[in-house]
Parts: structure tokens; C-alpha cells; sequence
């Protein structure tokens, strides 16, 4: 939001002419030559709107044809945004012809781009500050809705294939469910099995079709089709 908003404000400052410098309120360091504009963000609404993109791929593609998977959560959000402009005499036609200046077609066009809007307009108008005991300091003052989008990619490993190890726990004849081991611990003489569960769109079938003796007594559909 912040890298957003700078882009707005300094885009819109060249067009109040040369040497304008952007500064955002409380930073640690030296007052700026004027003329000049401090930014200062008062609020920030929690995310709404929030959408989930589909799933799609990034990176390169694995050797197994498969690639790593992601999905984009975006909101927008609100904030609201005091500028300060310090211009001398001319702070409050300043501000003025800032808050014009960002409505114009070209601005706006640049708000599209980088993907953020002025909302509600709030305030606007002319506050004397405080400078020493006995000076004051005109300023123009411009409050309004920043609205703006963030968002957050979420990556993950798609699952391919499953292995299961397991041994047979009753006779070779009529073997009873099969126990998953470690195979790194696989008892001596045990009558053990490897079954590769591979992805639902790599093999055509509906698990059994209702059946449940799978891989006791009977060779079941997802048996055959694999």
C-alpha cells in the first residue's frame, strides 16, 4: 500500500511542477527544503472482498509431469490519507490544484495501472502550524479514501502418488488386511506389499464402484484398472 500510495503522490506532484520533494509524516530526518508534501496514512480498514484464484502452476515442469501448484489471495482495502502541502502563502491554492490534479483522466488512468483509487474526499483547507513561539506556517491540508488491492500467493506440492507399504499379518493363502510398517524395521519372513495409489486424472476410476474388500479376497475394480 505504502510503495502504492508514494507512486500516486509523486506522479501527480510533477505536475505541479520541478523540485517538489515527498516525505511521509514522522520520518527521522531533516526537515525538507519546501515547497514539499507529507503523506500521513491516519487508518487502515481489514481486508474485504476477499477472492481465491484457482489453482494454477509455477515453476518448471518436473520430470514426472507434474509441477508446483499456487493460488492468489487478494483483498482491497481502505485507508485514510491526511497530505500535507508546505508551500508558504501558496499551500492552500496548492493543495487545491493537487486535489484536481488527481482527478484528472491521466491520473486516473495512472491509478488503474497500478491498481489503487481515490475514494470519499474528506477534508480539504488551509491550517496554520506552529513553527517557533510566536510563527506560524501555512500549510494546505487534503484528507481522502486511499483504496487500494493486496494479495498473497500461497504455493504448495501437488501429490502425485501415494506408496503404501504394509505387511500381511495372517497366512500367504488367505491373507488378512494388510498392517503399515516402517520399512525401514520390516520383520523377518513377513509376506510383504507395495500398492501406488497414482492421481485420480492419471487413471480413469471411480474406487471400487461400492466395493470394500479391497485387497483381501477379491480383486476389486481399481485393481483391474490399474
Amino acid at each position: 500500500m505504502i510503495d502504492k500510495l508514494y507512486q500516486l503522490i509523486n506522479e501527480a506532484a510533477k505536475r505541479l511542477g520541478p523540485n517538489w520533494t515527498i516525505v511521509f509524516a514522522n520520518q527521522n530526518i531533516p526537515r525538507p527544503v519546501k515547497p514539499y508534501i507529507s503523506i500521513n496514512v491516519l487508518s487502515v480498514d481489514i481486508p474485504g472482498h476477499v477472492i481465491y484464484s484457482p489453482m494454477y502452476a509455477i515453476g518448471p515442469e518436473q520430470h514426472d509431469g507434474h509441477s508446483t501448484m499456487a493460488t492468489t489471495i487478494s483483498g482491497w482495502r481502505k485507508a485514510e490519507v491526511e497530505l500535507q502541502v508546505f508551500n508558504g502563502i501558496n499551500s492552500l491554492s496548492t493543495i487545491n490544484t493537487l486535489a484536481l490534479i488527481l482527478q484528472t483522466p491521466s491520473v486516473l488512468d495512472y491509478q488503474q495501472e497500478i491498481d489503487c483509487a481515490i475514494g470519499n474526499r474528506l477534508f480539504i483547507g488551509y491550517v496554520p502550524e506552529l513553527i517557533s513561539l510566536s510563527q506560524y506556517e501555512g500549510r494546505g491540508i487534503y484528507q481522502f479514501e486511499f483504496m487500494y488491492t493486496e494479495e498473497y500467493t500461497e504455493t504448495m506440492n501437488e501429490i502425485c502418488s501415494v506408496i503404501v507399504n504394509g505387511r500381511y499379518v495372517a497366512g500367504a493363502v488367505t491373507p488378512d488386511p494388510y498392517v503399515i510398517f516402517n520399512e525401514q524395521n520390516v520383520p523377518v519372513n513377513s509376506l510383504t506389499c507395495v500398492e501406488t495409489v497414482p492421481c485420480p486424472d492419471e487413471v480413469d476410476s471411480d474406487w471400487d464402484d461400492g466395493e470394500t474388500g479391497w485387497d483381501r479376497n477379491q480383486t476389486t475394480e481399481w485393481d483391474n484398472k490399474i
